[in-house]
């Protein structure tokens, strides 16, 4: 076992056995998911203890990404330990588990929805997945009730949207980013809101706002406009005016809808990539970042808020 792993694995169980408080640290979880082994990470923040239950934040790394690569990316390992809440870094599918992952050659993918991914996604039901993942947390963990919150990149993004759909009381918001929204064809009938963010940029490469074709690494596809996604998951989630202007913040255009709490933000010049993070491609091929939006921070604050009105 990796040092790293070994150190947290041996703290989370001192702390499960008496409860006490233990240093920040790095585990790695596996369950059996309809026959295949899933893998999922969670950082600990410093302080931890069994005894005082925690929210959870899970984060879906993009397509060609992995759990552990999208910590560097995203910072969300020291939001965790800043503001007190486990971070999970799931890992998605490869065509061939049994060797390491690769961008180009064995990429991870999410099966979210939209019917584009490569064909031995076709029996991965990722929604399942992250429901047995929540379950199976909540029994190594203290878990705040109802305190389960899902954010994504790109691919993962758009599976938290139909995680979301189809799970709507397993996650208390959700904050997509940079990812369309694919509504499944059969959501569940009376349900409540699922408070949401959505970051996007307006130069991103791979999510014209006003649709239309890409190329990305593993083909050409025509991409519906990133608005009429966000209209469709608005209507969804009961929002019948669908998405008016609100102040937003230097550089970044702001939409919200008055019935639910549900905004999205436009930043100006973005390209694709994670808001305010490490970007792990080169910019002629992602774009680049103006750096006018903390991502990070501001889904916490988004989260933050959406707790605090449940407490």
């Amino acid at each position: 076992m990796n040092p790293r792993k070994l150190i947290a694995a041996t703290a989370l169980l001192l702390v499960l056995a008496t409860g006490t408080a233990c240093a920040a640290g790095l585990a790695t979880h596996s369950l059996t998911v309809d026959g295949r082994e899933r893998m999922y990470n969670v950082y600990i923040p410093a302080g931890y203890s069994s005894q005082q239950p925690l929210p959870a934040v899970i984060m879906l790394h993009g397509a060609g990404a992995t759990g552990t690569g999208v910590i560097a990316e995203t910072g969300w390992d020291r939001k965790a330990d800043q503001q007190g809440f486990l971070a999970v870094f799931p890992d998605a599918v490869r065509a061939d588990p049994s060797s390491p992952p690769g961008f180009l050659t064995n990429p991870q993918l999410w099966n979210d929805g939209s019917g584009r991914g490569q064909s031995f996604l076709g029996g991965v039901d990722d929604v399942r997945f992250l429901d047995l993942l929540i379950a199976d947390l909540a029994k190594r963990y203290a878990i705040e009730d109802k305190a389960v919150f899902l954010t994504g990149f790109s691919n993962g993004a758009s599976l938290a949207f139909r995680a979301a759909a189809l799970l709507p009381d397993r996650f208390a918001a959700i904050a997509p980013v940079a990812g369309p929204c694919w509504p499944p064809a059969a959501p569940p009938g009376r349900r409540a809101p699922v408070p949401t963010l959505f970051i996007v940029g307006t130069a991103d490469p791979f999510n014209p706002l006003s649709g239309g074709p890409i190329t990305h690494s593993w083909g050409t596809f025509d991409q519906p406009p990133i608005l009429a996604g966000l209209e469709a998951w608005a209507a969804l989630n009961g929002c019948q005016g669908g998405l008016e202007p609100t102040a937003g913040r230097q550089g970044v255009r702001s939409l919200a809808c008055a019935a639910f709490p549900l905004r999205v933000y436009l930043v100006e010049g973005l390209g694709h990539m994670w808001p305010g993070g490490t970007p792990q491609y080169p910019a002629s091929y992602i774009g680049t970042d103006p750096g006018t939006m903390p991502a990070t921070d501001v889904i916490w604050d988004f989260f933050a808020a959406v707790l605090a009105k449940k407490h």
